[in-house]
């Protein structure tokens, strides 16, 4: 009897403790956040549109130059932001993030992701397009893409900075991040973001931004806390 009791106080602590383990992929207890606003200082350069030159009756006749979006009080879309000593991927080999391609733009115009995810690429136009994929001057990869809704599923294992580009359509670039770390944020049309996830301790609050560079700054999460950290760039 003696034993039959303590098997049963046995798995009563391990239903316990299962019922209080957060599931898969949640925060921990008592992780931080850094939050904060990526700002222009001054005026936004005047882009000119970006011609187009080919199948003008699905693409039209030029592109919005995205190398810069600047919204309201100066909000910078689509900088990177990433803790450079921030929580290594873990079990994001089922994660898919996908880079498409509709009336010739890449959507969205940047990408990041944690390394050991699967890039799926699709062509969501009735065009033939290629996607051609650089880190500096080397290719990673090349993929004609002739048939409408074709998927590529591509599993980025390496961190690295893609510039894509089409070769039959020169106007269309995007950029993806993948990066060795899944603290990381991309800003939206105010320049807002939220890393979260980040057990307390000091850090390293990375950026990056096609068109205006790199910045870092060291930032201090609290347990459960929220650093603020805002970033102002220089135009150019």
């Amino acid at each position: 009897m003696l034993a039959l009791a303590a098997l049963a106080l046995l798995l009563a602590q391990a239903d316990a403790g299962a019922a209080q383990a957060p599931p898969p992929g949640a925060a921990a207890p008592g992780s931080g956040k850094v939050s904060g606003k990526v700002t222009l200082t001054g005026l936004p350069p005047k882009l000119a549109p970006l011609p187009v030159t080919r199948d003008i009756k699905t693409c039209g006749t030029s592109k919005p130059d995205e190398s810069l979006e600047v919204g309201q009080g100066g909000g910078v879309k689509n900088a990177v932001l990433w803790i450079a000593e921030g929580p290594k991927p873990a079990k994001v080999d089922k994660l898919k993030v996908t880079l498409d391609q509709k009336q010739c733009e890449f959507m969205p115009h940047v990408v990041a992701m944690p390394a050991g995810a699967t890039l799926e690429i699709v062509n969501g136009d009735k065009l033939f397009h290629n996607v051609h994929a650089r880190d500096g001057d080397r290719t990673v990869f090349n993929y004609a893409m002739p048939v409408p809704n074709h998927v590529i599923p591509k599993p980025m294992k390496q961190p690295g900075l893609l510039h894509i580009t089409c070769d039959v359509h020169p106007w269309m670039r995007a950029w993806v991040d993948v990066l060795a770390t899944s603290a990381f944020a991309v800003t939206d049309e105010a320049g807002s973001y939220t890393i979260a996830g980040l057990p307390a301790g000091k850090y390293t609050l990375r950026l990056w931004h096609e068109r205006l560079g790199e910045k870092e700054q060291p930032v201090e999460v609290a347990a459960g806390g929220t650093a603020t950290v805002d970033m102002q760039l220089t135009p150019r």
